[in-house]
């Protein structure tokens, strides 16, 4: 999973492909390295941001 960026702990991070049906695009942040349950932030097309759980 590309990483985007790391600030302190967090890794902010993306998945392609994830899913189906396919889900739009979002992020992944995670407290120390990438975890199954970590949360989700999406871009809407308004530009922006949901917080998924």
């Amino acid at each position: 999973m590309p990483q985007i960026f790391k600030m302190g702990e967090y890794w902010i991070y993306f998945r392609t492909n994830e899913n189906k049906p396919l889900e739009p695009i979002y992020v992944h942040i995670a407290k120390g390295k990438p975890s199954e349950n970590a949360t989700k932030v999406r871009i809407t097309s308004a530009g922006k941001s949901l917080l998924l759980q």
